[in-house]
């Protein structure tokens, strides 16, 4: 019997070329900067293991990379949203390939999930709600504040929190896309 093949690929277990001829062929498909067989089934874990490979277990995804894993986004961003905690110190190199901040987070705002840390859907509709209008992934927001749960959470806390700044756009923005989403679920 054939050994069973691992579910996410890289460089590491088979050569750059192979992988993307193994693509073309219709055995691989793409999943991030790795790769993996095409009876396996794109999920949560799958998508992890993709960016844990890539890029290790210090720095958590946030933003649209914490969309993509979640499957609000289809696509992983060209670029991702990473964070680390601030009180960790950590340097991390400049790369094109990551935006990193340092944040403060909650214990219940982080889950982890293949060894790499993610901020859970309330607090990444919080992030998303308080990012700039011009960098904001309006599509994935719009998707987050479908679940009234996390829309009512995420004004709450927008609401409580003190010395914010777009504490205003941001609970505009929630109540926007939330009036929204009322409307798309009759």
């Amino acid at each position: 019997m054939a050994p069973a093949m691992a579910s996410v690929l890289d460089p590491v277990v088979l050569p750059l070329a192979e992988l993307h001829a193994a693509r073309l062929d219709g055995e691989l498909f793409a999943v991030d900067e790795c790769f993996s067989p095409v009876d396996e089934v794109e999920s949560l874990w799958l998508r992890a293991e993709a960016l844990r490979r890539s890029a290790g277990t210090r720095m958590m995804a946030e933003l649209s990379t914490a969309t993509w894993l979640f499957g609000v986004r289809a696509a992983a961003p060209r670029v991702h949203t990473m964070c680390v905690p601030r009180s960790d110190r950590i340097k991390v190199p400049p790369t094109p390939r990551y935006v990193v901040r340092e944040v403060t987070h909650d214990p219940d705002d982080v889950a982890r999930v293949c060894g790499i840390g993610v901020t859970v859907p309330a607090r990444t509709l919080f992030d998303l709600a308080l990012t700039k209008t011009e960098g904001r992934d309006d599509d994935a927001l719009g998707v987050l504040v479908r679940w009234p749960e996390l829309a009512e959470g995420c004004a709450r806390r927008i609401e409580a929190a003190r010395n914010l700044p777009g504490k205003i756009d941001a609970l505009r923005s929630v109540g926007r896309w939330e009036r929204m989403a009322a409307v798309s679920r009759r």
